[in-house]
């Protein structure tokens, strides 16, 4: 019990320390704010063309896509900022700590990835509140609070995916560039802009293999009261099924990451 305590102050002191750090830079979140509230705007815009009949008016579409945007910055936070944070430790020399520490590398690699989605919470907040008070997007209240644990669900389902772009910069020492791409292509097949009977079969395949689309659905449920593709029960098994099963893997490959570094003496390089 003692060590959990440890893990979790330890993991609390890395919050700290990268919220601390994102928010001395003041203009950074501002001007992040500024960005998707931005988007919102143009999405709003967007939705005024939308006269389709999966739709059944502008505002239902606006809607759709307000939280597709949200889940799009859960997918960020643990796909593409992770790994910036990680190659930041390597190049600033930080991540020497955790490699001497008695929290260890691997739990705090993993705890990199706390901070992120903590921060993709705060953000999509203020977009439901921007998203309301502007353009009076409608929330079902009584589902709302439903919302985090499905949000954490999906936060675990999407981690084997970071994980991975992290064991891939400590093996490469490079940001992985990719990962704004893999995004793209998770946003496009997943639906977060359009529903996705829009795609043709090949990709809709795609979207049914892969925790992004049921975290997506299940979220546009419970907070506008969009129907479901499939049952509530079998969208969160299909999410807790990719938790357990990828989750161990990419830790082990973490891990044999970590080991193999050392072996070459190239852990801390960048």
């Amino acid at each position: 019990m003692s060590h959990l305590v440890e893990d979790l102050r330890s993991a609390g002191a890395l919050i700290r320390r990268d919220w601390q750090v994102t928010f001395s830079y003041r203009l950074r979140f501002v001007s992040h704010l500024l960005s998707i509230f931005f988007t919102l705007t143009l999405f709003h815009f967007i939705s005024r063309l939308v006269r389709v009949p999966s739709f059944a008016s502008p505002e239902t579409y606006y809607a759709f896509a307000v939280v597709g945007l949200i889940t799009l910055q859960i997918l960020n936070s643990t796909l593409t900022m992770p790994p910036n944070l990680l190659r930041q430790e390597l190049v600033t020399g930080n991540f020497e700590r955790l490699l001497v520490s008695p929290f260890g590398a691997l739990r705090g690699i993993a705890a990199m990835m706390l901070f992120p989605f903590i921060y993709a919470l705060v953000t999509a907040c203020l977009m439901l509140v921007f998203a309301g008070a502007l353009f009076g997007v409608h929330l079902r209240w009584a589902t709302v609070p439903l919302v985090i644990p499905v949000g954490v669900l999906g936060a675990l389902s999407f981690a084997p995916f970071g994980l991975l772009f992290l064991t891939l910069v400590l093996v490469s020492k490079q940001a992985v560039t990719g990962a704004t791409f893999v995004v793209a292509g998770i946003s496009l097949v997943s639906g977060l802009y359009f529903p996705v009977s829009l795609l043709p079969a090949w990709m809709r395949f795609l979207s049914g293999v892969q925790p992004f689309t049921p975290a997506a659905d299940l979220m546009r449920h419970l907070m506008v009261g969009t129907p479901l593709h499939a049952s509530a029960a079998a969208e969160l098994l299909k999410m807790a099924c990719f938790a357990a099963v990828l989750l161990p893997l990419t830790i082990a490959a973490a891990s044999l990451a970590l080991r193999r570094s050392r072996r070459r003496g190239t852990i801390l390089e960048y």
